[in-house]
């Protein structure tokens, strides 16, 4: 999981413009709930329009918002809500869930059906596989109460919000990675931080086989590119001494090409960014003293 900034991404006018679908449904969707008695759900759909998946795949890069894993060659995505619209599963009462908020641009994210969807999954460390995947969950820490009415403050849950944003906190001072299992666990030592962490990777499902597999060998490719570019920069040192000319131009422009090619790791569109700048920024700073 990697920060992400929604501001580079302009909210599609659907969700936004006045008197557009998705102020409207809002509108609809208060009412709805506003009755004495609800008997039925309200059913939401702006969400799911094509320019709101679009701008997410855009925002995204076409990665999931929680596992970085590239998917529309298989799949087309979910519309992720941050904030289950429809109920909270973790709440005291499930129903309703942040209606409210089920066009809001801020609490849509792009995700892949294995972090979003209840599927069963085998997990690093289990034995057999268990039904997981995040849906309607948002659990909060202890001493913390869901905010299920339009006409409270939701603020007022912040301090007690355990799933981690990529739009609001930066994962990379939450999640670390094991470069040689592609195991990833809390990094920080504070109490709260490390329970965000690893509600985040329960809830998320971060921990599933296939995935942590996945970043095994992403780690593996980028330490090959490693290893390539220290050899590139020993046979710079090994020719600094050396009467020919073409030989130091020669080397110098292998260790550049190299790092050119551990740097392309670090693109925007990669897989699994965050795993990567642990390893490649660790590098720098060991080896050129360049920080990040």
């Amino acid at each position: 999981m990697i920060k992400i900034e929604r501001t580079k991404i302009i909210a599609p006018e659907i969700l936004t413009q006045e008197n557009g679908r998705g102020p409207k449904e809002t509108k609809k969707a208060i009412n709805h709930y506003s009755k004495p008695i609800v008997t039925k759900p309200y059913k939401f759909s702006v969400y799911s329009d094509r320019r709101v998946k679009e701008a997410l795949i855009t925002l995204f890069d076409g990665k999931c918002a929680y596992c970085e894993s590239r998917f529309l060659h298989v799949y087309s995505g979910d519309v992720e809500h941050f904030r289950p619209k429809g109920k909270i599963s973790d709440a005291d009462n499930p129903k309703p869930g942040y209606y409210w908020l089920a066009a809001d641009w801020e609490n849509l994210l792009l995700s892949c059906r294995n972090c979003n969807q209840k599927l069963k999954h085998l997990t690093v460390g289990a034995t057999d596989k268990e039904t997981m995947g995040k849906m309607d969950q948002f659990p909060l820490d202890d001493g913390g109460v869901h905010v299920q009415n339009h006409a409270k403050d939701i603020s007022s849950e912040e301090p007690f919000r355990l799933l981690i944003n990529p739009c609001i906190e930066n994962p990379e001072d939450y999640f670390k990675y094991s470069m040689e299992s592609g195991v990833i666990m809390p990094k920080s030592t504070s109490i709260r931080e490390k329970k965000m962490a690893l509600e985040s990777i329960r809830v998320y499902v971060l921990q599933r086989v296939p995935l942590v597999q996945a970043r095994e060998r992403k780690a593996i490719e980028i330490l090959a590119q490693i290893q390539r570019v220290k050899e590139a920069t020993k046979n710079v040192s090994d020719h600094l001494d050396d009467n020919s000319d073409l030989k130091k131009i020669y080397f110098d422009k292998i260790l550049k090409k190299e790092i050119k090619k551990l740097k392309q790791f670090l693109s925007p569109g990669e897989e699994y960014l965050g795993l990567a700048k642990q390893i490649i920024n660790k590098f720098f700073e060991e080896n050129f003293q360049i920080e990040n």
